[in-house]
C-alpha cells in the first residue's frame, strides 16, 4: 500500500541528477496507477480449463479453436510427440491450477515439447529465468494442458504468433519490464522502488500490447541462448526483430509484416528510416502509419497474409508513392476535407498561401485566412 507521495517543485528538481530521480520516480507511480485502476476493475484473465475433477476445458474465447487439445502435457506426453513430430505451429499452455496461460511457437512441436518434460533441459541456465519455465518445474507438467492452436509454415509463425499474444495476452510471456526505458540507467534506490511496484501487477491492455511485442519461440533470435534479459530486449531492438503493422490514414489495420528488414525489401526502402517512422510515429508516404504496436488490441488485419495478392497490390501502392515525403491534408474552418496534397509546394500553388507559412501550421494542425493544415487526416470530421 502507497503511504505518501512526495512531490517536488521545479526548484527542488533543477539538479540533473536529482531530475533523473525525480523522473524515474513519477514513471514508477504511473506503473503504481495502472495496477491500483486495475485492481479495482478487477480484470479477469481467460481461462480456458475447468478446475473439475474430470479436467475438461471450456472456451470462453468463441474465436479461438484449436486444432488439438491434450489435456495433460505429461500424461499425453507420447501421443504428443506422435502426433506433432515434424509439424510447425503456434501452441497454447494451459495451467490448470491457477489457469494463467503462455503462447509460443516452434518449427518443430514435437521437439519443443519434448524439451518442456525434460526437466534437466528447463533448469539450465539459458532457460531457468524463464517464466513458463519456472511454472512448469513449479507446478508440474501433468498440471499443463496444451493446445495446438494452429499449424503454420515456418515463415508465418512469428505473424500468427503475435496475433495470439495480442488477442489472448498469455500471463506467463510477460518479461521483465523495461521496453520504455532502453538507454536510461536508474539508480539502486530506483530500481528497488519499481522492482517493489511490480509485484504481483496487473497490467493495463496498452501495458500488455507493450508486452506482446516480445517474440518468443524458435523464431525469437536469442532463444536458448545465455543472455541477460535486458541483453535480450536490445538485440530486439538493434535488429528490429519485431512484426510492423500497417495502417492506412484513417487508422484502420491493413497487415501485419514478420519484420522491418521484411516491408522495408518489399517496398524497396531504407531499414533505417522505417525504425524512424515507427519510433516517431509519423505517417509514410502521406498514407501509412507503421508501427511495432497494434495501435488497438482488438484490431484485426484487412489483410490476413502479407504475401497475398491483395498484399502485393498494397506494397505497389506503396512504392508508388515513394515520391512523397510529406502530404498535406486540408480542411475548411468547419474541419470539412478539401483534399491531399503531395507536399508544401503543391498546397502553395493551389490555394497560393506560402509554403513556409503552410508547413508552420501543418506542424500543429492549425487554420489559417479559412482553411486547416495537417500532416495527418483529422478522424473526427470524417
Amino acid at each position: 500500500m502507497l503511504t505518501c507521495i512526495l512531490v517536488g517543485s521545479s526548484e527542488t528538481i533543477s539538479s540533473p541528477k536529482i531530475k533523473i530521480i525525480f523522473e524515474d520516480i513519477v514513471r514508477g507511480i504511473k506503473c503504481l496507477f495502472i495496477y491500483l485502476t486495475y485492481y479495482n476493475l478487477c480484470f479477469t484473465s481467460i481461462h480456458l480449463y475447468s478446475t473439475s475433477t474430470n479436467n475438461s476445458w471450456r472456451q470462453d474465447n468463441k474465436n479461438l479453436k484449436p486444432v488439438k487439445v491434450y489435456n495433460s502435457l505429461k500424461e499425453d506426453r507420447d501421443q504428443i510427440l506422435k502426433d506433432q513430430k515434424g509439424k510447425s505451429g503456434v501452441y497454447y499452455l494451459v495451467n490448470k491450477i491457477n489457469g494463467h496461460t503462455y503462447v509460443g511457437s516452434s518449427i518443430n512441436l514435437a521437439s519443443r515439447m519434448k524439451n518442456y518434460l525434460n526437466n534437466a533441459f528447463l533448469k539450465s541456465k539459458q532457460n531457468s529465468n524463464m517464466p513458463i519455465v519456472k511454472a512448469l518445474l513449479k507446478y508440474d507438467q501433468s498440471n499443463f494442458s496444451l493446445l495446438i492452436l494452429e499449424y503454420v509454415e515456418p515463415e508465418y509463425l512469428i505473424t500468427r504468433e503475435t496475433f495470439y499474444i495480442t488477442q489472448i495476452i498469455p500471463y506467463y510471456n510477460v518479461l521483465k519490464q523495461g521496453y520504455s526505458s532502453l538507454g536510461s540507467k536508474h539508480t539502486e534506490e530506483t530500481k528497488k522502488m519499481l522492482s517493489e511496484l511490480a509485484k504481483n501487477r496487473t497490467h493495463s491492455d496498452k501495458t500488455k500490447a507493450l508486452i506482446a511485442r516480445a517474440l518468443v519461440g524458435d523464431n525469437n533470435p536469442f532463444y536458448e541462448k545465455n543472455h541477460s534479459t535486458e541483453s535480450k530486449i536490445r538485440m530486439i531492438e538493434a535488429k528490429s526483430a519485431y512484426s510492423v503493422y500497417v495502417y492506412n490514414s484513417f487508422k484502420e489495420l491493413l497487415v501485419i509484416f514478420p519484420s522491418v528488414l521484411t516491408l522495408a525489401k518489399l517496398i524497396k526502402s531504407n531499414h533505417p528510416t522505417l525504425v524512424d517512422v515507427i519510433k516517431e510515429k509519423t505517417i509514410f508516404r502521406g498514407e501509412w502509419y507503421l508501427s511495432n504496436l497494434p495501435l488497438n488490441i482488438t484490431d484485426t488485419p484487412l489483410i490476413s497474409d502479407w504475401c497475398s495478392k491483395e498484399c502485393n497490390k498494397l506494397v505497389s501502392e506503396i512504392i508508388n508513392q515513394s515520391h512523397i515525403r510529406k502530404a498535406v491534408f486540408v480542411y475548411d474552418e468547419n474541419k470539412k476535407f478539401i483534399g491531399k496534397y503531395m507536399g508544401v509546394m503543391d498546397a502553395e500553388r493551389t490555394f497560393n498561401i506560402n509554403h513556409s507559412i503552410i508547413k508552420k501550421y501543418a506542424s500543429v494542425g492549425g487554420a489559417y485566412k479559412g482553411y486547416i493544415f495537417s500532416y495527418e487526416r483529422i478522424l473526427d470530421s470524417q
